[in-house]
């Protein structure tokens, strides 16, 4: 079986996912379980010193730890990768925390693009997709990670911040820029182009490429996509930086494939302030 690429389609941008409605259930069933053993243990941590109830936290935060490790949508640190649609039209609640953090900054201005996952704690953790623009002049957009964190109460603050500059990008003698126009592969018939030449008889992973991030110029001719990846067709998603070259004779290749992780600690690549 050969299988290696797959554009956006339909069912796909409109978050209809291939694993179908029980694996969805599934998930939220031990997302719920998830925040209910951490919301235990806060409690009695927080009620008292006693042996019996500090094994009782232990064994709340161990069956938590079990549930992140079973889940297999679950990414690195109990992060849930979106399995459905990444649009933020779609995630009413994730664009609601977004809206709440980002709420009287100035300085930096962001446009979500996705919404890439979510985190249950005492309370949610976000990631998000997102183009960052300083408002100043001539101000170059970059590409980021953004985290966000929303309490129980709904309030929310932004967390951190992380340029996708692929590590791809160190060895090119060009130099790899980000795309400063619609981030749509579709929109983009070149890169799309050699996206599928590089992809055409590649056995094994699937990839759905979502946002064109950047990419450098002769002699390279390069361009990074963040994609979902799949290991197989209707397997869960994760999520990767995949750069692909165009090659002087016509030809194209994958020249790197980095795993995005979700929700590392991400220092802030911004001085934006609230007021």
């Amino acid at each position: 079986m050969t299988l290696g690429r797959r554009k956006p389609s339909d069912r796909m941008r409109t978050g209809k996912s291939p694993a179908g409605k029980a694996r969805k259930d599934a998930t939220e069933m031990k997302k719920r379980l998830m925040t209910a053993a951490l919301m235990l243990s806060v409690m009695l941590a927080a009620c008292g010193n006693g042996k019996t109830q500090a094994s009782t936290a232990a064994a709340a935060e161990s069956s938590a730890e079990t549930e992140t490790r079973e889940g297999d949508n679950i990414l690195l640190g109990g992060w849930f990768a979106n399995q459905d649609s990444l649009l933020p039209a779609d995630n009413a609640e994730a664009m609601k925390a977004f809206t709440a953090a980002v709420e009287g900054m100035t300085g930096y201005r962001y446009e979500v693009l996705a919404v890439l996952g979510s985190q249950p704690v005492a309370g949610t953790n976000y990631a998000y997709l997102c183009k960052g623009t300083a408002v100043v002049p001539n101000a170059t957009s970059a590409y980021l990670l953004v985290d966000v964190y929303a309490d129980l109460d709904g309030k929310a603050e932004l967390r951190g911040t992380k340029e996708l500059l692929p590590a791809a990008a160190a060895g090119m003698t060009a130099e790899w820029k980000y795309n400063s126009g619609d981030s749509d592969p579709q929109a983009n018939p070149a890169v799309q182009e050699v996206f599928e030449a590089a992809l055409t008889g590649k056995v094994g992973s699937v990839y759905e490429p979502f946002a064109y991030i950047g990419g450098a110029g002769e002699p390279e001719n390069s361009y990074t996509l963040l994609c979902g990846n799949r290991a197989v067709p209707n397997a869960d998603r994760s999520f990767c930086l995949l750069t692909v070259r165009k090659k002087a004779d016509g030809s194209a290749e994958v020249r790197d494939t980095e795993k995005l992780e979700l929700g590392t600690e991400l220092p802030s690549a911004t001085e934006e302030q609230k007021k």
